[in-house]
This record gives C-alpha cells, structure tokens and sequence, in this order.
C-alpha cells in the first residue's frame, strides 16, 4: 500500500493485472513530497517505482517513510537463497530519495546498505509509553528481552534499571526452544513485566518468556513490538490470558483487537 502525502494512492488494474495510476488523482506538493510504504506485497514495490518516476518527471522532491523494511529477514546469503534485501535497498538507492526514514529495522544490515537513511527507535517509544500506562506504586515492573539479541539492541536505548533477559537453549536439530532460563534478580514475590522487541509473528517465543515470567511471579505480562503480523491471530497471545495487552505499530497489522493497542505509523 502507497501514501501519497497522507492520501492512498488509488491503483486500479487492467484484465492482465497491469498497474493503472491516474496522475490527476495523486496530491503532489510543489517543494517537499513524502511517500509512505505499508508493504503487502511485491506489487507495492513496483508501484513505487512508478509514482517516485512520476514524480521525478515533474522536478519535485520526495522522501520515502518505510513502516517495516521488506526483506528484512533476508539479510545475508543463506545456502542457495538470494540476498534480496541488498538488493531491494540497492533499488531504493537508484530512486533517489531525498532522505529514507524508517521505523526499527529488524535487520541493521538495511540501515548500512540504504542512502541517507534515518530510524526511528519505535519500540523504545513504544515501551516508554506502555510503561507509563501500566506502572504504578503497588508492584515494579521489569522489562524483559526475549532475548540476547533485544538485549544488546534495547539496553542501549532504554535507560532502565530493572531488566530481565531471557536465555534459550534451541534443539539444532529442530530449531525449537528445549529450554529458557530468566537471567537477571528479581527482588520481590509480584511484579509486573513489559517484554520488548521489533517483530511478533504468532509469538511462540514470547509466550514460552511469559511462562517463565509466570512461575516467577508476574502478575501482569505486557509486550511492546514495533511489528506485528497478522499471523498474530493464530498464535496463542490473543486467545490466552498469559499475555494482558500487545502494544504495536500499523506497519504491518491490519486487523483489530480488544488487546492490541495501535499507535498508527502509516
């Protein structure tokens, strides 16, 4: 999906699936544009290349707003798979944007290969505003990284001082979590806990770190992800109790949820 200053960008097709962009429906400003991308699937790629051209016909500027960076998984080369990220921020870079802003990369890798890119730390956001919302003077609440990986990542931008992290020991054989011990001192009997990362699929791993919190004695389990699928809904969050609420970006969701609270990004 394609913004266009705010406006969705109207694509209407032809009988073969071919791309119809009425150019007297698109709000094109004289000095700065902006372009958003809620990327949903490659179609959206290609349409921006075809309103970023128009543009660039028309001798005006435009910055690009990237809710989720697609590809983001494919970050390296892997056996005989494509390294499709290097190439997607390669043709991102052939467009020429006048600044590439995107919000928690879940690769860093993305960051190193675009031009004159920018990030916006959200999940740290995300956490800051969850933690005002659920804190109070009755239990302390610890934030809680699912893993190493969160830890190093958050522990620079969270200033905080109650932090657990989890530590998982993974099956090679099956890539499943066999075991997962908290890491950390928890120095009361209750408390609350806020989980925190970049992307929640159907949350396996973040339900197996809400168990944990469980037996050591969390009363109330929070998580904060910049993004979150739709696939969400076929794991175990929405329909258990183990997890209160889901603090979450419209980058990638498009479904609602009495417990998913959505800052809109896009």
């Amino acid at each position: 999906m394609i913004y266009l200053n705010n406006a969705k960008v109207n694509i209407t097709r032809f009988p073969n699936g071919e791309s119809l962009i009425n150019s007297e429906d698109l709000q094109i400003n004289k000095e700065i544009n902006t372009l958003k991308l809620k990327f949903e699937n490659d179609s959206d790629i290609t349409h921006l290349i075809f309103i970023k051209g128009h543009l660039d016909e028309l001798n005006v500027k435009c910055r690009l707003i990237i809710g989720y960076m697609p590809y983001s998984r494919m970050d390296r080369t892997e056996g005989m798979t494509v390294f499709t990220l290097k190439h997607l921020c390669r043709l991102i870079n052939n467009l020429k944007f006048e600044e590439v802003l995107i919000f928690e990369p879940h690769s860093d890798v993305c960051v190193a290969l675009l031009d004159r890119v920018k990030v916006v730390n959200m999940s740290k956001d995300l956490a800051t505003t969850a933690l005002e919302k659920i804190s109070d003077n009755n239990e302390p609440t610890y934030i809680v990284y699912p893993d190493s990986g969160a830890a190093k990542r958050y522990g620079k931008q969270i200033i905080y001082d109650k932090i657990l992290t989890a530590n998982k020991e993974r099956d090679f054989k099956t890539g499943r979590i066999k075991k997962l011990e908290m890491c950390g001192t928890i120095e009361v009997k209750s408390f609350k806990a806020l989980i925190v990362d970049d992307l929640c699929s159907k949350g396996g791993t973040f339900m197996l770190t809400a168990e944990k919190l469980k037996e050591l004695g969390a009363s109330d389990i929070y998580l904060a992800v910049t993004h979150c699928e739709d696939t969400i809904f076929d794991g175990e969050i929405l329909n258990g109790t183990l997890i209160s609420k889901v603090f979450t970006t419209n980058s990638i969701l498009s479904k609602a949820h009495e417990k998913i609270e959505v800052t809109n990004i896009i």
